[in-house]
């Protein structure tokens, strides 16, 4: 008997955490007997998990969006091509075609105010000879006007003092006109250079609106900025995958190409269960796709705001994936074992070996061919098991309660 417990306590503590674990969640209670079919108390590897689902994301990606273009153009715009979901792209590849139809529509108004704006620029060179030209001819006129009350002033200087006041006020006004003219003709080309700048600025104001506009088109036709494997988005809207037709709204996000070097799990945890979970827990990742192969993590963020998922309050986690693997692909489901405690030193027992009565804990022990009933201290637990302390060593039979209840009635 001795060896066969010195033999049953080697193996367990040779055997490796991951493995050992996978046992104790796979196996059935029966299967904690050992060889000769009898319950012990046990040494070795010992955890204690909490078990959620999860998706996988990137940790770093390179996000596609509707561009950021001016409002001038519209506010939603057509999807008309579209790579398929999950096909490998490269960098340069076009992967979004947006219909630039209403900014044709912009550039052929913007082009037509253009020759507006022009023709009008070449007619007010024109009509800036001619204002010019119109001026020196007003001034001859005015300046001979000036001339002849000037003469008949002089004429009257003999006459009645009433015809003289009329021809020197008739002189006033022939040199004030002159003098108005002369002011024009002074003034007119300052004011023509200021309506000459303003119509040129309405042109160049025009060119860069089309030019812009020019450059927007090529905005339209979106290309991969890397190679990757393409995410295509949610539809914010109607919640489902974006596809062909549909329309996007500016800077709405359209598709995304993951880096899968580095990966995350996105998953919760219940309300109940949130004491036990701290930042940088270690936490044990199974592909529901490959669960026999374990990826080591670590819990990186924590959600402050507690939500509800399938009628339940639960928290946000978050939980960096340690290991890069091409295995692990966003989007695919995952169940994240939480490690709350963990063990290569305590003694336990199978969960159906305890027995509670009044609040205390016993287990019972073969001695020296008796059994001995003996209250032990709770630890940790999981499906199967039990940390306990309290006077026995490992190796130690154990009897089932239900079996010394059968006994003690028969």
């Amino acid at each position: 008997m001795k060896k066969q417990l010195h033999i049953q306590k080697a193996i367990l503590l040779k055997v490796s955490p991951i493995a050992l674990c996978l046992t104790l969640l796979m196996t059935s209670p029966s299967c904690t007997k050992n060889n000769s079919g009898e319950y012990t108390v046990m040494k070795g590897s010992f955890r204690q998990t909490i078990t959620e689902t999860g998706e996988l994301e990137a940790v770093n990606a390179s996000y596609i969006s509707m561009p950021k273009i001016s409002y001038v153009y519209g506010y939603s715009f057509k999807i008309v091509g579209l790579v398929e979901h999950g096909k490998n792209v490269h960098r340069g590849d076009s992967i979004v075609k947006i219909d630039p139809s209403s900014i044709y529509k912009y550039i052929i108004e913007k082009e037509e105010s253009l020759e507006n704006e022009l023709a009008a620029a070449n007619k007010q060179k024109v009509q800036k000879e001619n204002n010019m030209q119109d001026l020196e001819a007003q001034l001859k006129n005015e300046k001979a006007a000036f001339d002849l009350k000037k003469l008949e002033v002089e004429r009257y200087s003999f006459e009645s003092e009433h015809k003289r006041k009329i021809k020197e006020l008739e002189f006033q006004q022939a040199e004030i006109k002159l003098n108005t003219i002369k002011r024009n003709l002074m003034l007119r080309p300052k004011i023509d250079s200021l309506d000459s700048k303003i119509q040129n600025i309405r042109v160049i104001q025009r060119e860069s609106e089309v030019k812009s506009a020019k450059e927007t088109l090529k905005l339209m036709l979106i290309t991969s900025p890397l190679d990757g494997i393409l995410q295509i988005k949610q539809n914010m809207s109607t919640g489902q995958t974006i596809k062909l037709g549909e329309e996007v709204y500016l800077g709405s996000l359209i598709a995304s190409i993951p880096d899968i070097s580095k990966m995350k799990a996105l998953t919760f945890v219940n309300e109940t269960d949130i004491r036990k979970i701290y930042p940088g827990m270690k936490v044990i990742v199974r592909l529901d796709a490959l669960p026999t192969v374990a990826f080591h993590g670590e819990i990186s963020e924590i959600s402050k705001i507690c939500t509800e998922r399938d009628n339940e309050k639960v928290f946000k986690l978050q939980v960096i994936i340690l290991e890069s693997d091409i295995r692990l692909k966003p989007g695919m489901t995952v169940s994240c074992e939480y490690i709350c405690y963990e063990s290569d030193t305590d003694l336990f027992v199978p969960n159906k070996c305890l027995s509670t009565e009044n609040g205390h804990s016993y287990i019972f022990l073969t001695r020296r061919g008796s059994i001995q009933k003996v209250e032990v201290e709770k630890g940790a637990s999981n499906t199967n098991y039990t940390i306990i302390k309290g006077d026995f060593r490992p190796g130690q039979r154990l009897e089932l309660p239900e079996t010394i209840l059968t006994k003690v009635k028969n």
